[in-house]
C-alpha cells in the first residue's frame, strides 16, 4: 500500500492557511516539500545535468513524496508515486539533500552521477522514548500504565518560578490551576479529581526517585516530568500513590568539556482583571437610591446622606479617593540561573544557581527564592558507581495582609489618603478607616523565612548483567519561621477592636529520613521471553517539632515581632509529632516477543499512624498490553505505525489527613473557664479526640483501559485513556452528637471509615508534527480530560449538610440558596407569600406553604447548586520555528464548573450612608427592572436579604490564551564569533487574553474559584538564554 502524503503543501496558500491554523487541531501534516523550480531563477548557474533517482524506505517500498533538493539553495523537487524524482543539476552542485517526515535526513554525494538509488533510514520513534516509572525506567512501547511523559523543552516555555506552571494544559487529566496572583503562590493540582474528603487529594512528588517537593525546585534544573496516573503504574508506591504520582528527574552532568548556561526573565505583572470602587456621582447614585429603598422617597438634602459632618465636607471639597488604585501597583518578577555542567566518562557534575524575586499585585506582597542545586555522579568500576542529589532553597516571604483589596472595594471613597508629609491616614475623614491602614510602616508584618534542603546519596551495584542493586539513602529538612506583627491601626490585627498591639512568632522543623533497596533482575528465556523482577525495601521516618509565642499590648510598634518579652498577656504554645513508615515491593515485567506484555506488583505498607491490627495493608496491581500493530496481519496497514492496548487494575491506599496520633485519644485545653459557681476549677485537659482501634486504610480501586496509537510513522500520535475509581472506607473525621458530651464548638470527634465514592473519566491526547522542513516547523499537542466525580455512599445514608457531602455530588459540591431572579413589581402580591417585595431577591423553594398561605425562606429551601469539578478541561499547544525564529502558543478552557465569585458580593446595598461598592454593579431600581442585583436600601442588614450568598454562584467556565511565546536564536556561525554555543531572546505574554462564559465575571478570573484576594495578572516576560 502506497503511502501518500495528508497534504501537498501547495495546496496551503490564500485563505487555507488561516483557515487550518484555525483548527483547535490540525490532524494533517505536510510529509513531503512542494515542488520548486527546476532552474535558479538568478540564472548563476549556466549547465545543467539532468539526474534521476528512486527512494525507499528500509524495507524496499518507494516513498512517495520524500524531498530531494540541492544542498545550500531552494532548488528542488519531490518523488512521485513510485518514489522517483528527476532533477536538473547545475554546474557545479555536489550534494542532494534527501528527507522526508518520520525518517532521518540524508546527505547525498551526487557530482558527476545521473543515477542515484537512496534507502531511507527511519528515524528514531517517540516509542524509543525512555520513561521514568517506579523503581525504574521502561520504553514508551513497553509501557503498560497510563503515563504522560513532559520533556525540558516543553517545560521551558513557560518562564516561571513554579515548574507545575509550565504543566499547565500539557498532560491529560492533571487539572492545574493557579488561585492566588499572591507572588510566591503555587498552583492547586488534581490528577483524575479528588478522592478523598479528609485526607490529602495531592499526588507524590518523586524527585530523583526520592519524595519531595516541587515548589523548591528551579524549573531550569528539570529534565523530564513522568505523570503516573493509573493505579497499575501508582500501586507500586502504595499508600502514596492514591492520587497519582509525579516523576521528576533533573539534569545530569554530560562527559566532555564544561557547558555553561544562563537564564534569566524579567517579567511585567500588568493589567490585572479587577473593577474599583464607586467614587464621584455613581458613588452618590447608590446611595441615593438605597435612602430611597428604606425610606421611599430621595434624600432632600445631602446631610442625609453624609450624617457624619466630616464626610460631608468631605465630599463639598471633592475628595474622593480610588482605594483599589492606591492599594495596587504594578507587580514585577525578575529571575536569574546559571547552570555548569561537565566532566569525564567516570565523573559528570551539573551545578545550578538560581535567583528569583516576585513582587506581587498588592504592596508588601513580595517573595524572594535563592536555590542551589549539585547532582554528582561518579563510576567507580564496572560494577560500582556513587552519586547524590543536593538542593538547598531559601525562600524569604513577605505577605501582604489578606483583605486589603476587599477593603478598598467596599470603604466609604472619600478623605486624605495621605498626610501633608506623604503618609498613609488611618482616619482618611471622620468615620472612615483607611484601608491602606495594613500598609503603614511598622503596622502590619507578616514574614516568613523557610530553608528547605533534600539531599539523597546512591549506591549501584551490577555484578553481572541484567543485575543491578541500588540502595539510595535521603533526608528532607525543613526549617520555617514566621512572624507576625498587628500595631494600633492594623485592619488585619486579630485582637477585638484592634486597638491591642499583637505579635506572634511560630517555629517548625520537619526531618524526613528515607532508605531505600532496590534489586533488579532481567533475564530472557530463549530469545522471546523477556522478564524483569523488582524487588524493593522502603524504610520512612518523620519528625515534626513546633513552637510559637506571642504577646500583646507593646508600647512601641518598632519592637515588631522580635521583642516579645516587651508585651504582656504572653501565650507560649509547642508541639512534637513523629511517625514512620516501612514498605517492601515486588514487581514482574514480562513481553513476549515485544508484542504481549504483562505487568505484577504488590506493594506491603505499614504506617504507625493508624490503629494496631490495621497499620499494615497490601496493594496489588497488574496490567496486560497487546502491541496490535507488531502482529502479521497488520504488516500492510501501512499509515498506523503502531498500535497498543492496555488494560489495568490495581489498588491504592490512604492514610493521609489522620495525623500521628489520630488514631488515640488527645486532648486540648477547655475553651471556656469551668468550675462551681465563681469559683474556677484547677486547670485540666479535655479529651477532644476519641480513640477509634478500628481505623484502617482508605482504599482506591483503579480500573484503566487505554489505547496507543502512532500514524505514518510518528506524524500523529494518539493517546486514550478511560478509567473507573472507586474509593472505600474514606477516612472522615466525625463530630460526635452533644448529647455525648464535649463542649461548645468543640464536640468530641472522631476517625472513622465510612463513605464511598467514585471517579470515572476519559482522557485524550494527540500530539502531531504537521510540517518539518528545513526552515520551518510546526508542531501540535492537544489534550482532553472529563471526570465525573460523585459520592456514593455516607453514614446513615444520609447527606452530611454541615460537611457539604451530598450523594451523587462531587466533593466540592456548593449548597446554598438558588438564585432565580429579582422579584419584579408586578410581581408583589406573589413576592409576599415568601415575606418579599419588588427588589428582593427571587429564590427557589421547596413548593410548601404554612396555614396561612406563605412560605418564608428558610434553609429547607437549599440545593445543591453546582461543583468546583469542571466538565472537562483542555488544552492546546502549538509550537513554530521559521529559520531562526521560534513561537508557541499555548491554549487552555475549563469548562463546566460553579465558582463561588466573592466579588459579586462586595456589592454593600444595606446603608444609605457608609460602605461603597465595585464601580461594575448593575443593582435593581423600578427604573432598571432587568439587573442582576437586589434593589439597595430594602433591609438593614444583608441577612435581611434573603439568599443574597445565592449571588456569588456563577458559571465559572473559560477559555484562555494562556502563554504566547516568540523567540529569536543566534545564527550558529555569528555565535561562534562571539564564543558562544547558543544565544537566544525570547518575549512571553502570560495569560494575555480570557474568555468567560459568564459576564458577570469580566473583571475576575474564573481560575481563582472565585477568590478575590490577590487577583490573576497578565504578565509581560522578555528574556534571555545563553550557553558558552
Amino acid at each position: 500500500m502506497k503511502q501518500k502524503p495528508l497534504f501537498k503543501s501547495k495546496g496551503l496558500k490564500g485563505i487555507w492557511a488561516p483557515l487550518v491554523m484555525a483548527l483547535f487541531l490540525p490532524v494533517s501534516s505536510f510529509a513531503a516539500e512542494s515542488n520548486i523550480k527546476s532552474a535558479d531563477k538568478g540564472g548563476m548557474f549556466f549547465h545543467q545535468v539532468n539526474i534521476t533517482g528512486t527512494i525507499k524506505d528500509s524495507k524496499g517500498q518507494p516513498l512517495p513524496g520524500a524531498s530531494v533538493k540541492i544542498k545550500g539553495t531552494s532548488t528542488g523537487t519531490s518523488t512521485d508515486a513510485n518514489g522517483a524524482f528527476r532533477l536538473n543539476l547545475p554546474s557545479g552542485a555536489e550534494t542532494l539533500v534527501i528527507s522526508m517526515m518520520g525518517y532521518k535526513t540524508q546527505e547525498i554525494p551526487a557530482a558527476g552521477k545521473t543515477t542515484i538509488s537512496v534507502t531511507l533510514a527511519d528515524e528514531t520513534s517517540d516509542l524509543d522514548e525512555v520513561i521514568v516509572v517506579g523503581y525504574g525506567t521502561v520504553k514508551k512501547r513497553d509501557l503498560t500504565g497510563a503515563v504522560s511523559s513532559v520533556k525540558a523543552d516543553d517545560i521551558v516555555l513557560t518562564p516561571t518560578a513554579n515548574a507545575m506552571n509550565a504543566l499547565q494544559g500539557k498532560v491529560s487529566g492533571m487539572d492545574i490551576t493557579t488561585l492566588s496572583g499572591k507572588s510566591g503562590s503555587s498552583p492547586k493540582i488534581r490528577l483524575r479529581g479528588n478522592r478523598s474528603a479528609f485526607g490529602s487529594n495531592d499526588p507524590l512528588y518523586i524527585i530523583d526517585g526520592i519524595q519531595g517537593s516541587y515548589a523548591e525546585l528551579n524549573p531550569n534544573d528539570i529534565e523530564s516530568i513522568d505523570v503516573l496516573k493509573d493505579a497499575s503504574s501508582t500501586a507500586i508506591y502504595g499508600s502514596a500513590g492514591a492520587n497519582g504520582v509525579v516523576m521528576i528527574t533533573t539534569k545530569k552532568g554530560k562527559a566532555g568539556s564544561s557547558t555553561i548556561s544562563f537564564d534569566s526573565f524579567f517579567g511585567y505583572n500588568g493589567f490585572p482583571k479587577y473593577p474599583h470602587g464607586l467614587t464621584g456621582d455613581n458613588y452618590i447614585k447608590l446611595k441615593r437610591e438605597a435612602y430611597r429603598g428604606a425610606n421611599d422617597v430621595y434624600p432632600e438634602f445631602m446631610s442625609n446622606i453624609f450624617t457624619i459632618p466630616g464626610q460631608l465636607a468631605a465630599y463639598e471639597a471633592g475628595k474622593w479617593v480610588d482605594w483599589v488604585d492606591l492599594a495596587l501597583r504594578d507587580g514585577t518578577q525578575q529571575n536569574y540561573s546559571v547552570a555548569v555542567t561537565g566532566g569525564t566518562e567516570k565523573t559528570k557534575a551539573y551545578l545550578s544557581l538560581n535567583y528569583n524575586n516576585e513582587q506581587g499585585l498588592i504592596k508588601n506582597d513580595q517573595n524572594k527564592k535563592y536555590a542551589v542545586r549539585a547532582n554528582i555522579d561518579h563510576t567507580l568500576s564496572k560494577i560500582f558507581k556513587v552519586g547524590t542529589n543536593l538542593q538547598l532553597t531559601y525562600t524569604d516571604n513577605d505577605a501582604a495582609a489578606q483583605n486589603i483589596f476587599g477593603n478598598s472595594l467596599t470603604f466609604a471613597p472619600l478623605g486624605d489618603a495621605f498626610d501633608a508629609n506623604g503618609k498613609i491616614n488611618n482616619k482618611p475623614v471622620e468615620g472612615v478607616t483607611n484601608p491602606l491602614s495594613d500598609q503603614i510602616e511598622n503596622q502590619y508584618e507578616n514574614n516568613t523565612l523557610n530553608t528547605y534542603f533534600a539531599g539523597n546519596a546512591y549506591l549501584e551495584v551490577k555484578p553481572i548483567n541484567g543485575l543491578s542493586f541500588r540502595s539510595v539513602i535521603g533526608t528532607t529538612l525543613v526549617s520555617s519561621r514566621n512572624g507576625k506583627y498587628f500595631g494600633t491601626q492594623s485592619i488585619a490585627n486579630p485582637v477585638a477592636g484592634y486597638k491591642i498591639p499583637a505579635a506572634v512568632i511560630e517555629n517548625q522543623r520537619t526531618v524526613n529520613y528515607r532508605w531505600e533497596n532496590i534489586l533488579t533482575y532481567d533475564f530472557d528465556i530463549k530469545d522471546n521471553h523477556h522478564f524483569s523482577v523488582t524487588g524493593v525495601t522502603s524504610l520512612a521516618k518523620n519528625r515534626t517539632e513546633s513552637n510559637s509565642a506571642g504577646a500583646s499590648g507593646f508600647d512601641m510598634d518598632s519592637y515588631s515581632y522580635h521583642n516579645l518579652s516587651a508585651g504582656t498577656s504572653a501565650i507560649i504554645n509547642s508541639a512534637y509529632m513523629q511517625d514512620q513508615s516501612t514498605s517492601f515491593v515486588g514487581r514482574m515485567n514480562y513481553n513476549y516477543k515485544g508484542k504481549y506484555l504483562l505487568s505484577l506488583s504488590n506493594r506491603w505498607d505499614g504506617v504507625s499512624r493508624l490503629s494496631v491490627g490495621h497499620k499494615w495493608d497490601s496493594f496489588p496491581a497488574g496490567a496486560v498490553a497487546w502491541r496490535i500493530s507488531d502482529e502479521d496481519f497488520f504488516k500492510e496497514v501501512k499509515s498506523l505505525s503502531s498500535l497498543k492496548l492496555r488494560i489495568g487494575y490495581g489498588v491504592t491506599g490512604n492514610s493521609g489527613g489522620v495525623l500521628a496520633y489520630g488514631t488515640q485519644a488527645g486532648g486540648y485545653n477547655a475553651p471556656r473557664p469551668v468550675g462551681f459557681g465563681d469559683v474556677a476549677a484547677p486547670t485540666f485537659i479535655l479529651n477532644q479526640l476519641l480513640a477509634n482501634r478500628e481505623l484502617g486504610w482508605e482504599k482506591s480501586y483503579n480500573t484503566n483501559i487505554g489505547l496507543d496509537a502512532e500514524f505514518f510513522k510518528g506524524i500523529v500520535n494518539l493517546t486514550v485513556d478511560w478509567y473507573n475509581t472507586d474509593t472505600k472506607d474514606m477516612l472522615y473525621q466525625r463530630d460526635l452528637p452533644a448529647s455525648l458530651g464535649g463542649s461548645w464548638g468543640a464536640p468530641f470527634k472522631i476517625w472513622q471509615n465510612i463513605g464511598e465514592m467514585n471517579n470515572k473519566g476519559l482522557e485524550i491526547l494527540v500530539s502531531t508534527r504537521n510540517i518539518e522542513r528545513d526552515n520551518f516547523s510546526w508542531g501540535s499537542t492537544f489534550t482532553f480530560a472529563t471526570n465525573k466525580e460523585k459520592i456514593t455512599s455516607l453514614p446513615g445514608g444520609k447527606d452530611l449538610i454541615s460537611s457539604k457531602f451530598f450523594y451523587g455530588q462531587p466533593l466540592t459540591a456548593h449548597y446554598d440558596y438558588k438564585y432565580l431572579g429579582i422579584w419584579q413589581e408586578n410581581e408583589a402580591v406573589e413576592a409576599a407569600k415568601y415575606n418579599s417585595e419588588p427588589g428582593d431577591i427571587k429564590v427557589a423553594t421547596d413548593g410548601t406553604f404554612n396555614a396561612d398561605g406563605k412560605h418564608p425562606y428558610s434553609a429547607t429551601d437549599k440545593v445543591v447548586l453546582g461543583s468546583e469539578v469542571p466538565d472537562w478541561t483542555a488544552g492546546l499547544q502549538n509550537n513554530f520555528r521559521y529559520k531562526n525564529f521560534d513561537a508557541s502558543v499555548m491554549l487552555t478552557a475549563r469548562w463546566g464548573q460553579m465558582i463561588a465569585s466573592n466579588l459579586i458580593t462586595r456589592y454593600n446595598p444595606i446603608s444609605a450612608t457608609t460602605g461603597n461598592s465595585p464601580d461594575d454593579i448593575d443593582y435593581w431600581t423600578p427604573e432598571n427592572p432587568g439587573a442582576y442585583l437586589p434593589r439597595p436600601g430594602i433591609h438593614s442588614s444583608t441577612s435581611g436579604y434573603i439568599g443574597f450568598d445565592a449571588l456569588k454562584y456563577v458559571n465559572g467556565s473559560f477559555f484562555k490564551i494562556r502563554n504566547l511565546t516568540l523567540g529569536y536564536t543566534l545564527p550558529k556561525g555569528i555565535s561562534k564569533k562571539v564564543a558562544l554555543q547558543k544565544l537566544r531572546f525570547y518575549a512571553t505574554a502570560n495569560n494575555p487574553f480570557i474568555f468567560t462564559k459568564s459576564d458577570l465575571l469580566k473583571y475576575q478570573d474564573p481560575e481563582t474559584n472565585g477568590s478575590d484576594n490577590f487577583p490573576l495578572t497578565k504578565q509581560f516576560v522578555l528574556g534571555l538564554n545563553v550557553t558558552f
